[in-house]
């Protein structure tokens, strides 16, 4: 999905199947970038790169 607000940027959703190890696997991912944002004090809706 394009970001019109911000050129060049794309929002990607994931999805996965109820129970399954991929849907597992996916909310642990989120749970470390969670984290992470966390740990790094959050960004404010600004780019964590920059």
């Amino acid at each position: 999905m394009t970001v019109n607000s911000a050129p060049g940027r794309q929002l990607v959703v994931y999805q996965a199947e109820p129970g399954s190890p991929s849907q597992q696997a996916l909310a642990l991912l989120g749970s470390l970038a969670a984290a992470e944002t966390e740990k790094s004090g959050g960004t404010s809706g600004k780019d964590a790169r920059t």
